[in-house]
């Protein structure tokens, strides 16, 4: 769905302060995809993110969405990011309209699509993200923080993307918040087979979301792999800065106190089952 060939973005070329956030890089997004990008603070996501809908332009390499190459003359952006929906960090402050609908609404209408098509695609980005309709007619800057960011997300969902990409989501949000908000999206991923690019600094938000981790470090893609490949390489990831979830490492203690536990745990469910499983075995040994 999206590919990035030789990818590089400098800011201030030329300049004094020249710096480069993104260095060659190459990464293909698949159809149906829920990819968890993940790196320390400058390692070059948010960035690497911009360039996949065309926010902004690479200094060299190319860009690809569904086959078309972003930035090309023939190539109508706007149809790019009607594909491809990205949600910025703190996304709250990308709100503007006098109400709730008429936010949500913003992008579809910009299709020009029917007004009782764009009424449907508020009403189900909506419900998609666990937001009450009575709230459609108020201001959204009446919303608390989380429904100001549900509010966002849904108008990007109401855009129906082929690609949702999200930069920190649930970040500032309450873990009760922050639960329902990657429910829905992953609720979301698999019942649309929407293409889903999670960008967050939480490892369990990551290890519980993706089945695929992208790790960005200096600019470059460092590691790609699945999430019991990746988690499992500890101290590399360590070396950028990065760990792995808690319960990771309450698994790993635990191993190295005798207990048979096998490698490769990365979510709580998985912790809990794997635990009962050697209780259950040793009796009350354990």
């Amino acid at each position: 769905m999206i590919k990035l060939e030789n990818v590089t973005y400098t800011y201030s070329e030329g300049g004094p302060f020249e710096m480069t956030a993104v260095d060659n890089v190459n990464l293909t997004i698949n159809k149906d995809e829920l990819v968890g990008l993940i790196g320390h603070t400058g390692s070059g996501k948010s960035t690497l993110i911009q360039m996949m809908n065309g926010l902004i332009k690479p200094t060299s390499g190319r860009v690809f969405v569904d086959g078309k190459e972003l930035h090309n003359k023939k190539t109508k952006m706007s149809d790019i990011r009607f594909k491809v929906g990205l949600v910025m960090q703190y996304p709250e402050y990308q709100l503007f309209e006098e109400t709730v609908y008429k936010d949500i609404a913003f992008g579809p209408a910009n299709m020009d699509l029917p007004d009782f098509e764009i009424k449907r695609r508020v009403e189900f980005a909506c419900d998609a993200v666990g937001l009450k309709r009575e709230l459609l007619e108020k201001s959204p800057f009446d919303l608390s923080g989380g429904q100001k960011r549900r509010a966002t997300i849904a108008g990007v969902i109401a855009m129906q993307p082929e690609v949702l990409i999200l930069d920190e989501p649930t970040a500032g949000l309450d873990p009760s918040g922050r639960d329902e908000i990657l429910y829905r999206i992953r609720d979301m991923h698999r019942r649309a087979g929407m293409a889903v690019v999670l960008v967050s600094h939480s490892m369990e938000d990551i290890a519980n979301m993706a089945d695929r981790i992208v790790v960005m470090n200096k600019g470059k893609v460092a590691l790609d792999g699945k999430p019991a490949e990746i988690f499992g390489r500890r101290e590399e990831l360590e070396s950028f800065g990065l760990s792995v979830p808690q319960v990771t490492s309450i698994t790993h203690k635990l191993r190295e106190k005798g207990y048979e536990l096998p490698k490769g745990i990365h979510t709580v469910s998985e912790a809990v089952y794997e635990i009962m499983k050697l209780k259950k075995g040793a009796g009350d040994n354990v």
